[in-house]
């Protein structure tokens, strides 16, 4: 007996998704990124400055002297500036570097953490730059794992005889107010998914763990005692990584998988079958540019199943609604670039600490353009946070994890729930969202037959 899915509610939220939307023809890499550096000032500046005239601010902090641009600080003065931070990083890439490179010679490996023993930080605006200094930015203190090249932040201080300046208090812009919705959440469950790494002739005993998902989506697995519970489950939710990098093949050495989506549309044209909605969203393996925001995957590389309603191609990072809560998805390549700015035995530890950040920071990807790719937008940056979502969804990380922040703002206290979605090719594992209560469970469906 079929089973009657709950509906799922998809909206786009074109208001927020439509920014992260780059037409073909709009793509030019002729434009400087500076416009995308002073645009993302000028917002959080308002933001930052909000927070200061607060009644609680000032009963902690005290008067301090607001100063618009940096280099016009007064000597021996408690000073607010606002600007942007820069990581000077000896371990950082470097464009020139590789440009002079002798490329008759291998490439380095690539660099698993930029951090060195020469560090140092920086806040920068339009009139220059000053660096950090002070116990509070210590290289490896608490508030300095969470500076990183491009977020924004209000420092309170004062300037050093040298020209530094001492930091007394930092504070980021925070969250913004949440989206009004026009209806309270609706029951039922969502499955978040990455890394399926489908159609990867490299490891095919993955493909019994998809089948596995695929039969539990489905209903085909459910005991009919269970078939209630499966019932309640409307969408999925594929947040990057949905084929393999190494799945691809010279001509001569291709087999009946070797084109990833031939395994993976008849997989998921069952699942769009199904369920009510799935968002199929790209990430670093999948053909599709590696410039963020990245653009939905093509219909013409998933045939069987774009021909289904229920299928919904979004960029990467993407915001959508489900059940009427709001959803804003990565695939993990901005958390992964962030995680370099800590030193590599510090990086498992502070995972999820700084996927809190990017919400403290009002930005999902503070480090791009400096160190991770994205398009030279002008007079706009599509990366800041415009609103605070329910659900802030972290594809491709090694392990399960989630928590939540409580976002203030006029109308009382926003809740986000914020899930790092582990990568199913190496954990075999999803993760089950409740949508009314926000609970989210890891699902796993290793057998005998996989492992890593």
């Amino acid at each position: 007996m079929p089973l009657t899915r709950t509906e799922a509610a998809f909206d786009a939220l074109s208001a927020l998704s439509d920014a992260l939307r780059v037409p073909a023809s709009e793509r030019s890499y002729g434009r400087q990124f500076a416009q995308m550096y002073d645009y993302r000032l000028a917002v959080l500046r308002r933001r930052v400055l909000q927070q200061s005239e607060e009644p609680a601010f000032q009963a902690q902090y005290g008067p301090a002297q607001y100063v618009e641009r940096l280099l016009d600080m007064p000597p021996r003065t408690l000073c607010l500036v606002i600007g942007t931070f820069y990581c000077a990083m000896q371990n950082k890439p470097d464009v020139l570097q590789e440009m002079a490179r002798d490329f008759s010679l291998p490439a380095p490996p690539l660099a698993t953490s930029y951090v060195g023993e020469q560090d140092e930080l920086f806040l920068e605006d339009q009139s220059g730059r000053v660096r950090l200094v002070g116990e509070l930015v210590r290289p490896g203190s608490a508030l300095a794992r969470q500076c990183v090249t491009g977020a924004v932040a209000g420092v309170l201080g004062y300037e050093t005889p040298e020209g530094d300046l001492n930091v007394h208090h930092l504070f980021f812009p925070g969250p913004p107010p949440p989206v009004s919705m026009p209806a309270a959440p609706t029951p039922g469950s969502i499955v978040l998914a990455s890394g399926l790494l489908a159609g990867d002739d490299a490891h095919p005993e993955r493909d019994m763990a998809l089948e596995l998902l695929l039969e539990w989506l489905t209903g085909e697995l459910v005991a009919p005692a269970a078939q209630a519970a499966q019932a309640r489950i409307s969408s999925l939710v594929i947040a990057g990584n949905a084929v393999g990098r190494t799945a691809w093949a010279p001509a001569d050495r291709q087999s009946a998988h070797s084109h990833p989506f031939a395994a993976l549309d008849p997989w998921l044209d069952q699942v769009c079958a199904t369920l009510d909605a799935v968002v199929l969203q790209p990430g670093a393996t999948d053909p599709c540019s590696t410039a963020l925001p990245q653009q939905p995957l093509l219909a013409p590389l998933v045939p069987r199943a774009s021909r289904w309603p229920s299928l919904h191609r979004v960029t990467n990072p993407s915001w959508f609604a489900l059940h009427h809560r709001t959803f804003l998805s990565t695939s993990g390549q901005t958390l992964h670039d962030l995680l370099k700015y800590l030193p590599d035995e510090e990086q498992a530890e502070h995972r999820l600490l700084l996927a809190l950040a990017t919400l403290r920071w009002a930005h999902v990807a503070p480090t791009a353009p400096d160190t991770l790719w994205c398009y030279p937008f002008q007079a706009t940056d599509p990366f800041l946070l415009r609103a605070a979502p329910d659900v802030y969804v972290v594809g491709n990380q090694p392990a399960f994890a989630t928590a939540t922040l409580k976002a203030p703002h006029a109308n009382g206290t926003h809740t986000v729930r914020i899930i790092l979605v582990p990568e199913f090719a190496s954990t075999q594992q999803v993760v089950v969202l409740d949508a009314e209560t926000l609970e989210a469970r890891p699902l796993s469906f290793r057998t005998c037959h996989t492992h890593n």
